[in-house]
C-alpha cells in the first residue's frame, strides 16, 4: 500500500490571482530545520483598551518611549504601560475626501517629532507640549510623496512633482525655500522617499535614484549618486518599507507590470513569485498599506491590498509568501461592509516599545498588542489553514484513501479535514480529528483520481505541524469496466 507524506507548509500558488483555487497557507509562517519544514500558527492580537477615535487609522510611531497614533487626522499620545491617552492635536487635509497614511520621524535627541499626512506637515515639541502645523514660508505646499526622513540633522520630505525638500539642521519648523533638489533623471514625478543605508532613496513611477548628503548648505545638501540609477519605479508609495538595511516595495517599470522587490545594497532583487504577481495584477494598487514586523526570529513584510480584501506576507527568512486574515466586521474597503467575516489582516501599522509589539487597526483605530502567547485575535478565532495543490500520485487511475494522519505537535485542538475532487469547485464535509491523540487520524476517506486537501484549525491553541501522512491504493480497474492489462 503506497504511503504519501504531504507537506502542510504549502506555498501560495494561483492560476488566476484570486486565492480561491490552488495551494496556500493562511495565518502562519514556515520554519525550516534541516530537511524538515514546519507550518507554525502566527501570533494573535489583543485590544489594549486605549481610548482612541473609532475611525480610520493612519499611522503609529514610537517617540521618546511613548506611542503616537494618528486616527482620522487626530494625533494621540499613548502610555505604552497604562494605555492612558492624551490628545496632542488635530491635523487637516484629505485627498479625495479620505485621510491618508501619516509618516513620522524624530530629530536628534528627540527634540521634535515631525509628521506629515501627505497634505500638511506638523511638529510636536515634547519639552513645551506644542503641536503645530509647519507654516514657515519656505515649507512646500502639499500634496507630498510618501515618507519622512531624518538624515544627518535634516528632516526630508518629497513633493509629487519631483522635488526633495530639506529642513534647517535639527529644526523641522524652519525650511529655506532654496533647500530642495529635483529628481529629474526621468520625467515620472515622485511617488515616495525612504532612508536606505545612508542614502535617500527617491522612487518615481518607473525610475529610482539615490541621493547622499554632499555637505552643501544653504541650498539642498543632497546630491544624486548617478551610477546607482535604477530603471524601476514604484506603483504606490504606501508599499515602501525600510528595515534592517533592506527596502521593500511594489515596483513597476515602463514595460512591465507590478512585482515586489527588495534592495539591500544598491541593486534590486525581485522577491515576488509569478503567483504573487498575478494577485498584484488583479489589484488597482490605489489603496495599499505595508509595514515590517519582526517577531519570533522572523522578519515579515506585511502588504495589504484593500481592493482585493487580501493581506500578503513575505517572510524574509524563509523567502516564502503567506496569506494572513482576520475575522472582523467588514468596512467598505473589504467588500463585506457591516458583515462579520474573514477578511484582510486589519492591524495595518506597527510600532514596538521595548519587548511589546503594538499594532493599529486601519479601519476603527483599535490599538492592539501582538504576542506569541495569544492564540486568537482579540477573542475571534484565527483560521490556521493549509490548502494543498491537486495531487494524482503520478497517475490518473482512481485512488482509494484509507487513512490520513496529521504529523506535528500534540495539542488539545481539533483539526478539520476536507477534500475536493473537482478542481476546487466543491468540497466534502469536514471530518474532525483530535490533535492530542496518539495517532491523530481519520480513516475511509473515499476515492478520486485527482484530489486536493484542506486542513483547518480554529482552536485557541499554538500549532506547529509538519505533514499529513496518507495511505492509499491505486485501482486496477478503470470506470469503463475494462480490466487492467495483466503482466
Amino acid at each position: 500500500m503506497p504511503i504519501a507524506r504531504l507537506p502542510l507548509a504549502q506555498p501560495i500558488e494561483t492560476r488566476d490571482g484570486t486565492l480561491a483555487k490552488d495551494s496556500k497557507c493562511v495565518n502562519g509562517y514556515f520554519e525550516t530545520v534541516g530537511q524538515k519544514r514546519e507550518f507554525i500558527k502566527r501570533p494573535g492580537i489583543k485590544d489594549t483598551g486605549a481610548t482612541l477615535a473609532n475611525a480610520q487609522g493612519q499611522g503609529l510611531y514610537n517617540f521618546n518611549g511613548s506611542l503616537f497614533a494618528a486616527v482620522n487626522n487626530v494625533l494621540y499620545k499613548i502610555n505604552p504601560t497604562t494605555y492612558a491617552v492624551t490628545t496632542i492635536g488635530t491635523m487637516t487635509g484629505t485627498i479625495g475626501g479620505i485621510v491618508q497614511q501619516c509618516y513620522f520621524n524624530s530629530t536628534l535627541n528627540n527634540t521634535y517629532l515631525f509628521v506629515q499626512n501627505q497634505v500638511n506637515g506638523y511638529t510636536y515639541n515634547p519639552a513645551t507640549g506644542v503641536f503645530a502645523e509647519v507654516v514657515d514660508v519656505g515649507f512646500p505646499a502639499g500634496p507630498y510623496a510618501t515618507g519622512a526622513i531624518y538624515l544627518d540633522t535634516y528632516t526630508i520630505i518629497g513633493g509629487t512633482n519631483g522635488e526633495i525638500y530639506t529642513s534647517d539642521p535639527n529644526n523641522p519648523t524652519v525650511w529655506n525655500a532654496l533647500n530642495f533638489i529635483t529628481a529629474e533623471a526621468e520625467p515620472d514625478g515622485l511617488v515616495g522617499i525612504v532612508k536606505h543605508l545612508n542614502y535617500v532613496l527617491a522612487f518615481g513611477q518607473w525610475s529610482t535614484d539615490f541621493y547622499y548628503d554632499a555637505g552643501s548648505y544653504p541650498g539642498s545638501p543632497l546630491a544624486i549618486a548617478t551610477p546607482y540609477h535604477i530603471e524601476l519605479g514604484c506603483a504606490n508609495g504606501d508599499s515602501i518599507c525600510s528595515f534592517e538595511q533592506t527596502t521593500v516595495w511594489i515596483g513597476t517599470a515602463k514595460e512591465q507590470g507590478p512585482s515586489v522587490y527588495s534592495i539591500m545594497g544598491v541593486s534590486p532583487s525581485k522577491i515576488s513569485t509569478p503567483f504573487i504577481d498575478r494577485i498584484l495584477n488583479n489589484s488597482t494598487l490605489t489603496d495599499v498599506i505595508a509595514y515590517p514586523l519582526r517577531i519570533n526570529g522572523h522578519t515579515f513584510y506585511i502588504l495589504t491590498l484593500a481592493d482585493l480584501n487580501q493581506t500578503l506576507v513575505y517572510d524574509l527568512n524563509e523567502k516564502q509568501w503567506y496569506q494572513w486574515t482576520m475575522y472582523a466586521v467588514g468596512d467598505s474597503d473589504s467588500g463585506v461592509n457591516g458583515i462579520y467575516a474573514e477578511q484582510y489582516f486589519r492591524p495595518s501599522y506597527f510600532a514596538g516599545v521595548g519587548e511589546t509589539y503594538f499594532l493599529l487597526d486601519d479601519d476603527n483605530g483599535t490599538l492592539y498588542t501582538m504576542s506569541d502567547t495569544y492564540y486568537n485575535d482579540n477573542g475571534a478565532p484565527i483560521y490556521y489553514r493549509a490548502v494543498t495543490p491537486i495531487m494524482d500520485s503520478g497517475t490518473t487511475k482512481r485512488k482509494f484513501y484509507h487513512r490520513i494522519e496529521i504529523v506535528g505537535d500534540k495539542i488539545p485542538a481539533t483539526m478539520n479535514i476536507r477534500h475536493t475532487s473537482d478542481d476546487y469547485k466543491t468540497w466534502s464535509n469536514y471530518r474532525q480529528v483530535n490533535l492530542n491523540n496518539e495517532r491523530p487520524q481519520v480513516r475511509q476517506a473515499g476515492a478520486s483520481r485527482r484530489r486536493a486537501w484542506e486542513f483547518l484549525c480554529t482552536d485557541n491553541q499554538p500549532i506547529r505541524l509538519e505533514a499529513a501522512e496518507i495511505d492509499f491504493d491505486i485501482g486496477e480497474l478503470e470506470n469503463v469496466g475494462q480490466p487492467a492489462q495483466q503482466g
